[in-house]
Order: structure tokens, then C-alpha cells, then sequence
């Protein structure tokens, strides 16, 4: 070539932005390159005809990398904390979106891609939820992309857990220090709350933020697009097909109608296959061959919680529609080998109405199991059928007026019972600023109680909540409301996830205990609750005994309980006054008035 180099880059580079190059189609595209070809400005420039190869694949592809390319200002100009921001990579690293900005010693992954190639932005992050939080940096280049194309992208992207911010030209600047403090929860990134029960009432009145408390569990942990599914219950649910599906004949061939809840239990499911658990069909002991998970206590930490919320759960009759799954919640099994751990559960989708149906592969595509990495599974849920996966969490809010039904103690004895109102109160006067959070909650890794997992709590070996929950259910004795084994095995649970160090914290998890598991059980008259004292008012003489360090600390300004479900936004213990205390002396008060009570408001 006879002429200057950077003379011809110039003068194809103009022409490139002249057609809008970055936008073509690969027909539009080829006819450009075909007038370069025999362009005659071009060829006095150069002095010499260019070969279309050369156009193509030295100029034009240099023109598209610099057209994608995002450099360190560029990532910079993002945030208004440029200065305390380092972006980790070389030259090319950025080139090729793979790098790290560290913000105030902490690291976060990060990519860049050109707008209208987002696809390789989701297979360099690929569907795991894994590492440090993460972002997207999307590049416009020389090409504006239109707000529906740019939403488009982001939306898809957050759907996949990857904040996105668009660049060059960018958004309005933001802050990661904001943004770190409302993602500092998720998985993997700190510790969060097991629950010991996966199946969770949220009872309290309208309007008190149930559905919403259930919205921001996720969020912290996921994406509302992702792990959540709220299906509002509808008052002429009477039986499980409404909410697991239901096999129809009405065509003359068996086809197995599916329903969006039993669709997000697949989709659990996918979840932990996608982050590379065992699924395999085991001989476990006592449980003959079964359809199984296996795998490590660490890959727990990167899984995310599934949130089912059942809106209004109890307009219909929950016993009714909800009866196979409350059988099959308490199949659920995990057996634990060190750090190893096999988990099994009863079909709820059983092999047998897989199998009936006429077309398997229809209701495999409905299950959205059709990608090759499903196909063992898919077998397997063929000849075992389909279980509850482990991170599936089941939350019901429930009203109690005249419009619902009641709870009967097999669907309490199977549910951790919020009194919302007590556990997560309404005080307007923190309505703009909040002055405590919640912690984040999820799933449970227990069936059983271990004495192993008692040795990091100050219950080393069980005996103290042994003791406390026999005084208990000395007072229930010979009464409707007496516990049994569940009881003992739940409490401990609710020790192992409290993991309390010290004499209060542990006398805290027996306070919440109660209000979960036993006072949600007691209701009815004078008849059934007696009147000199009444069983209640025995109940309360116990715990005065129990709970001594915070029985009075109204009255003598003692040291209070800690609070185990929320905390202080400044990192500090919420103390908070003995719940059971003010529940008992409330339904007490209820039934000296109108001669009968119940938990429920």
C-alpha cells in the first residue's frame, strides 16, 4: 500500500459511520464492503486497489473492535465514587470484557459488551449464581440502540443476578457504595438465617407487609424474576390439582394439565442441577432405592432459595388443596455424613402420572426439561418421579376475619407460624428511615436433629432445651395441646440454626419457639383451657421461671432479648421485650372477656 496507513483507516472509518456499519446486516454489510472495493477516493488514497479481504478483515473488523471497545474512564465515569475505584486488567483484558473494579478493598467481577451482543455477556457469567457481585457494562459503540433495545437487554441480564449499567454513552452516574449495601446479603457474599421449617405462615392483618416481607427475602438473596412465584389462592380451591396440576382425558388421550406452581418447582429443581449437584438414584437405608441429592456442605452456600408465596392461603381450605403436599413435606429426609449430605423426598409429581400420560415428551417440554443436561434427571424423574427440592420455601399469608378458614393442627405442626405483627411490627415513626432490617433468611439443611451440630452452642448436648420444653409440656399434659417427639426434634432444630453462644440468645430461640410452634396450637373456652388458673396463666408461672432474665424488663429496666430475626442498621443487637410473655397475658385477657381465645388476632 503506496499511501498512509492512517489516512485509509480514516477515510473507511468515515464511511462506516456514514452507513450506520455497526447496524448492517450481513447482506447490507457485504454490499458496503463491496463499493469500498472499487471505490475510486479509496484507491488514489492507497495508491493501489485493496483486496476486499483487507477491508474486511483489517480494517472494518479493527473499526468494530474499537467500536465495542470500553476503556477505564469509561468504567470509571459510571459511578460518583471514581476515585476510590481501581478497575484490575490490561488494555485487552477490557477489550474483552474480562476484568475487576475493586471498590474500598473489595472486588467484584465484571464484563463489557457491545449492546446487541448480550448473549456473550450471559455465557461469560453463565445461569450460576456464584462469586462476588457482578456487573454489566454495556457499550452503545458508534451505533445509539434505542431504550426499548437497551431495557430489553438489562431486564434479561437482571434476571440472571447481573446489575447492568450502560456506558459510552452512560446512564445517570450511580453510587456502589448504595449498591453494595443493598446487595451485602446475598448468597454467598454473608451469612444468612436457616430456617428449620421450609413451609412458613405469615399471619397478621391487612396491609402489615406479609407479601412484601416475602418479596425482599428474595431480593436480597436473588431476583423477583428468578426465585419467586406468587399464586393468589383462590376460594374454590378444595383439592391439590388446582395447585399441583391434574391429569385430563377430555382430548380421548391422558394429558397432564400443568400449573404456574408446579412449573417454579421444576424450575427449583434446574436450579440445583445448573449448580452441579448430584441427582441419582441411591439405595438408601430403610428407604429402599430412591431419587436423591448428593453432594458437599460448601455448594450449599451459592444456592439460592426458591420462594413460593401462597397469597391469602387460607381463603380456601388449606387442608384440602393443599393436603398432598403437606404429606410429602414431611418425607422430606437429609442425611448427613461429615460434610457430606444425601437429601430425598417423596414424589409429589409421582412416576406413575408421568407415565400415563400420552405424550411424555409434551409434558417434558411443559416441565422445561428438554435441554440435554437435563436428560438424566428427566430419566430418573421417570421411574422415581418428582419430589420437593430442598430450597423450595413455602410462605403462606394469612388473615384470620370471617372471610377465611381456620388452621387445624396438622397444617400448624408442619409450619413455622409469624405472628407478623410481633415478629416484624409496623412503626410509622421509621416509615421513610428505617432504623432495622431484616435478616435474610433460608432454607432448611436439617430433618433430624444431630447432637453434632449442638457442639458449637451453648446446648452442647441438648439437655437445657430438653429440660425447658418438659416444664412446657407439663403444664399441657393430659390436654389437646400436648407435644410430642416433632416438638423436641423442631426445637433443637431451631438451637442448630440459632447457633446461640450465650445463656439469653439461647433462651431467645426458646421464646421465638414458642410463638412459632406451640401458642399457635392453644385455643378454646373455660371448658377446654380451664379458669382457676387457667392453663394459660400456668403457662405464663413457668416461663416467669424460664425467661427470668427478660420476664420484668419493662418494670426494672433489665437487660432485654435480642432480637434473632432483624437488626439494627448500624450492625448492633435489637433488643426487643419477651414475646411470649406479651402473647400469653394478650390471649389471656381475651379469654377472661369473652370466654374464649386463640392465637390468631
Amino acid at each position: 500500500m503506496k499511501g498512509s496507513r492512517k489516512e485509509v483507516f480514516d477515510y473507511i472509518y468515515k464511511k462506516a459511520d456514514e452507513v450506520g456499519y455497526m447496524g448492517l446486516d450481513s447482506s447490507a454489510s457485504g454490499k458496503f464492503q463491496d463499493s469500498l472495493e472499487i471505490d475510486p477516493e479509496l484507491r488514489i488514497i492507497a495508491g493501489e486497489h485493496l483486496s476486499r479481504n483487507y477491508i474486511k478483515d483489517t480494517v472494518l473488523n479493527n473499526y468494530s473492535k474499537k467500536q465495542r471497545y470500553i476503556n477505564e474512564d469509561d468504567v470509571l465515569e459510571v459511578f460518583f465514587e471514581s476515585d476510590d475505584i481501581i478497575v484490575i486488567g490490561s488494555k485487552k483484558d477490557l477489550e474483552n470484557g474480562l476484568f475487576q473494579i475493586e471498590y474500598k478493598g473489595q472486588k467484584f467481577e465484571s464484563t463489557s459488551s457491545s449492546i446487541n451482543e448480550w448473549q456473550t455477556v450471559i455465557k461469560r457469567f453463565g445461569l450460576r449464581i456464584q462469586g462476588d457481585i457482578r456487573f454489566a457494562f454495556l457499550t452503545c459503540g458508534g451505533v445509539q440502540r434505542t431504550i426499548e433495545e437497551i431495557n430489553k437487554t438489562k431486564k434479561i441480564l437482571n434476571s440472571y443476578g447481573i446489575e447492568t449499567f450502560v456506558v459510552k454513552p452512560t446512564d445517570i452516574k450511580v453510587s456502589i457504595k448504595d449498591y453494595t449495601k443493598t446487595t451485602s446479603s446475598k448468597i454467598g457474599k454473608t451469612e444468612v438465617n436457616r430456617i428449620y421449617k421450609n413451609f412458613v405462615l405469615l399471619a397478621g392483618i391487612s396491609g402489615t407487609g406479609k407479601t412484601r416481607f416475602v418479596r425482599d427475602q428474595v431480593k436480597a438473596t436473588g431476583s423477583l424474576s428468578e426465585n419467586y412465584c406468587l399464586t393468589a389462592v383462590r376460594p374454590d380451591w378444595h383439592e391439590p390439582s388446582d395447585l399441583l396440576g391434574y391429569t385430563s382425558r377430555l382430548s380421548g388421550n391422558p394429558e397432564y394439565v400443568m400449573t404456574d406452581v408446579m412449573n417454579f418447582i421444576v424450575k427449583a429443581w434446574r436450579h440445583l442441577i445448573d449448580n452441579g449437584l448430584n441427582v441419582e438414584a441411591l439405595e438408601v437405608e430403610g428407604f429402599g432405592e430412591r431419587l436423591a441429592i448428593t453432594g458437599e456442605r460448601k455448594m450449599l452456600d451459592s444456592l439460592l432459595p426458591y420462594w413460593l408465596c401462597l397469597d391469602e392461603m387460607n381463603l380456601a381450605p388449606v387442608e384440602q388443596y393443599f393436603a398432598d403436599y403437606l404429606s410429602v413435606i414431611e418425607t422430606r429426609e437429609w442425611q448427613w455424613i461429615g460434610e457430606n449430605f444425601t437429601y430425598i423426598s417423596d414424589p409429589l409429581l409421582k412416576a406413575s402420572t408421568i407415565n400415563e400420560v400420552a405424550n411424555t415428551e409434551e409434558l417434558r417440554l411443559a416441565l422445561g426439561l428438554m435441554d440435554k443436561q437435563y436428560e438424566d434427571i428427566w430419566l430418573l424423574m421417570c421411574k422415581y418421579g418428582l419430589g420437593i427440592p430442598f430450597n423450595l420455601i413455602v410462605a403462606g399469608t394469612v388473615n384470620m376475619d370471617e372471610t377465611t378458614y381456620g388452621f387445624s393442627r396438622k397444617v400448624i405442626d408442619r409450619a413455622l407460624t409469624f405472628d407478623f405483627g410481633k415478629f416484624f411490627p409496623n412503626d410509622y415513626a421509621n416509615f421513610f428511615i428505617s432504623k432495622t432490617y431484616h435478616k435474610t433468611l433460608s432454607f432448611s439443611i436439617w430433618s433430624h436433629a444431630n447432637q453434632n451440630e449442638l457442639t458449637d452452642t451453648i446446648d452442647s448436648d441438648g439437655k437445657l432445651s430438653i429440660e425447658f420444653l418438659n416444664s412446657v409440656n407439663r403444664v399441657l399434659e393430659d390436654t389437646p395441646f400436648q407435644l410430642a417427639f416433632r416438638a423436641l426434634n423442631e426445637l433443637l432444630l431451631a438451637v442448630i440454626s440459632q447457633k446461640p453462644k450465650d445463656p439469653i440468645t439461647l433462651k431467645a430461640v426458646w421464646d421465638d419457639f414458642l410463638m412459632c410452634k406451640v401458642l399457635p396450637r392453644i385455643e378454646g373456652d373455660y371448658d377446654k383451657l380451664g379458669s382457676t388458673p387457667s392453663l394459660l396463666e400456668q403457662l405464663l408461672v413457668v416461663l416467669h421461671t424460664q425467661f427470668s432474665e427478660f420476664w420484668n424488663e419493662i418494670d426494672e429496666c433489665r437487660e432485654v432479648r435480642p432480637d434473632l430475626h432483624r437488626e439494627n442498621c448500624d450492625g448492633s443487637v435489637h433488643l426487643i421485650t419477651c414475646r411470649s410473655k406479651v402473647k400469653l397475658e394478650w390471649m389471656q385477657n381475651r379469654l377472661s372477656t369473652s370466654g374464649f381465645t386463640s392465637f390468631w388476632p
